[in-house]
């Protein structure tokens, strides 16, 4: 245009427009310093974009201290953005920036599908002699040179035109997030077994507060499983914390955040890995980048404190504190490069704008929704809905509307409260619930909406249970309790894995529920006083035993025992109606203990990886085809069999 050249969005990628920053034109270099950013959705700002975000920040710490007609950011972050960010910084290139922040890391993954024959070769005997650690320090090597091959090749991109290049190392938040609970893979034989009484033992001496005898327990669980599995490592943190151990309890959170990286067989959070943070540091410097090291930022800010929910809205994504002192930190350093004055990142921290109290607020409502629906503590989850209504009460409406709209039968898309939502002029809550919420039961939510909304003084217990017997009572349709809509409020998150669509497509042999666990939750909506009839079709997972024994409970009642094989089977379960309570009501079902198969599964893992199959990384306790809770006028507490149904 006038013989300049500009940047505008291409049509054909309308559908992802969405994942960048709201800006469908940028012009050619002027006079003002360019400085581009580049990163994943932490960089984005997540939750706040695009009311608040870090590139917004950035150039206003950057033109107080150059002038406000003298720099420019060039948003160039990203939501999921991962390897293809060696492609983003090459193609930036063509916008002439004077300098470049890259803060990325979280998306950072490692595959370990070998398509040649010497790598399954070695992955093969590394397993075969370690066991599942193995494959652990196989992913961590692949992920470390993945991270030096990119760091290398942007770099000398950049080193080629003489664009100064500032790398950002990533944190997590380790104060607040925890894995849903897994227990330990297979383990050779009698450590399984071995595992869970170490696990109990630590709990009880947890429940005692004897933290000693916690600790001891659970550095021998850590022994035996290699420090795949977070369970022991968290027990440790605790104990350290407990007994005023915080550098401990931190390098213990740090390979709890770790022991995911080997795991394909489920959906783990973004997050930056010990390995990718140590070897992004060491390597930027190498390439005589700059290096912006925001856990020891965060560290310094927090007085030596581990990073939690002040820094951090879930997993990764930073709070507007956390983005205005890892801008300054960025801003310190680029100040510096362009000849600026030196200036401690502390002394930054107050320059940039903060968001709103009602961004705030509907950040926080939008953050207790994604730690909920990422199987994160009522506590948590609570925590943001009271700093919600604390900051704005008018959230209340959103609050109220999001309780129908999870509520509602009919599709999100059909819901008034969704076109309420759409018509209230919150832009954040319109783009994140609008364009990335799925329906559910939402227990621990909508319990946490309930309990901030009544610390206001309105009653949503009532209307919330009121519409769930109107949308999902038994007495009105059948309800199949292994639907998405109401397996996700159990949190057992390894249960779920069949129902993932992006893990099915390595998972098409397996269409049934999978328990990890020694129980299995369920949840159904019913009517006081009036009997319902649960349908389980079951069987025990192949092992050397032929039947085993489980139990069902309702409501913490145990309505009896049934005796079930490797063969599927039916079974009717009459719960009488004073069983039943109004809206939720909660089933257990207890398995047996299974024969744990030690080291033989484990020469399966090979051929399963290299076929791009989910592997059985963990031994199931139990399966189920079918469950479902119905409608039963009359009935007693009864639990019988029917004829076997095979599938």
């Amino acid at each position: 245009m006038n013989g300049r050249t500009c940047f505008v969005r291409r049509q054909d990628m309308m559908g992802e427009w969405s994942f960048w920053a709201n800006v469908g034109r940028l012009e050619a270099k002027g006079d003002r310093l360019r400085i581009l950013l580049l990163g994943e959705s932490v960089a984005r700002g997540y939750l706040y974009d695009p009311l608040f975000n870090m590139a917004g920040a950035l150039e206003e710490v950057l033109q107080s201290q150059l002038g406000e007609d003298n720099v420019e950011i060039i948003d160039l972050a990203r939501t999921n953005l991962g390897y293809d960010l060696k492609e983003l910084a090459n193609s930036a290139l063509l916008l002439e920036p004077d300098a470049a922040i890259i803060f990325a890391g979280n998306n950072w993954r490692a595959g370990y599908y070998y398509p040649h024959t010497y790598e399954r070769a070695a992955l093969d005997a590394q397993i075969r002699r370690e066991g599942v650690p193995g494959l652990k320090r196989g992913c961590e090597e692949r992920l470390a040179e993945q991270v030096r091959s990119g760091v290398k090749e942007i770099a000398s991109l950049y080193q080629a035109r003489g664009v100064p290049l500032v790398w950002m190392v990533p944190e997590f938040n380790l104060g607040d997030w925890r894995e849903p609970v897994t227990l330990a893979p297979h383990l050779s034989p009698g450590g399984n077994q071995e595992w869970l009484t170490l696990w109990d033992g630590a709990h009880a001496a947890l429940r005692d507060r004897d933290f000693e005898t916690a600790a001891r327990l659970a550095k021998q669980m850590v022994q035996l499983d290699g420090g795949t599995t977070a369970a022991g490592l968290y027990i440790l943190a605790e104990c350290s914390q407990q007994l005023g151990d915080l550098v401990a309890g931190r390098r213990y959170l740090e390979l709890a955040r770790d022991t995911t990286i080997w795991d394909c067989s489920r959906n783990i959070s973004p997050r930056p890995y010990t390995v990718t943070q140590e070897v992004l540091r060491e390597e930027a410097v190498r390439c005589r980048n700059e290096v912006v090291d925001v856990p020891e930022v965060f560290k310094e800010y927090l007085d030596g404190g581990i990073p939690d929910r002040r820094l951090f809205l879930d997993y990764c994504h930073l709070t507007s504190e956390g983005i205005q002192v890892a801008v300054a930190a960025a801003a310190s350093r680029v100040l510096r490069l362009l000849g600026g004055a030196d200036i401690h990142w502390r002394e930054l921290v107050d320059k940039s704008v903060a968001p709103t109290r009602e961004v705030e607020a509907e950040a926080s409502v939008l953050a207790a929704v994604h730690n909920a629906h990422w199987g994160q503590s009522f506590e948590v989850v609570h925590h943001y809905c009271l700093k919600a209504v604390k900051l704005s009460p008018s959230v209340a409406q959103i609050m109220m509307r999001f309780l129908d709209l999870q509520t509602r039968h009919a599709p999100l898309m059909m819901c008034r409260s969704a076109e309420e939502i759409a018509m209230s002029g919150s832009e954040l809550v319109q783009h994140y619930i609008l364009h990335h919420n799925r329906q559910q039961l939402d227990k621990t939510l909508l319990d946490a909406v309930v309990g901030a909304l009544e610390g206001i003084g309105i009653n949503a217990g009532g209307q919330l249970n009121q519409l769930r017997r109107e949308e999902h009572s038994v007495a009105l349709r059948d309800t199949n309790l292994l639907d998405y809509y109401y397996v996700s409020s159990a949190r057992q998150a390894q249960a779920e894995t069949w129902l993932i669509p992006q893990l099915q497509k390595f998972n098409e042999a397996k269409n049934y529920y999978t328990a990890y666990l020694r129980e299995s939750r369920f949840f159904f909506v019913g009517d006081a006083n009036r009997p319902v009839r649960l349908r389980l079709t079951c069987r025990l997972p192949e092992s050397e035993s032929d039947e085993g024994t489980i139990s069902v409970e309702v409501n913490g009642d145990r309505l009896g025992d049934a005796v079930i094989s490797r063969q599927w089977s039916t079974w009717e379960i009459e719960v009488a109606g004073d069983e039943i309570r109004d809206g939720l009501n909660e089933v257990v079902i207890r398995w047996p203990t299974p024969a744990f198969p030690g080291d033989k599964l484990l020469e399966s893992l090979i051929d399963r990886i290299t076929d791009k199959s989910l592997p059985e990384f963990f031994c199931p306790f139990g399966e189920i085809y079918a469950f479902s809770a119905a409608d039963a006028h009359n009935g007693s507490d009864v639990m019988q069999q029917s004829s076997p149904a095979q599938h």
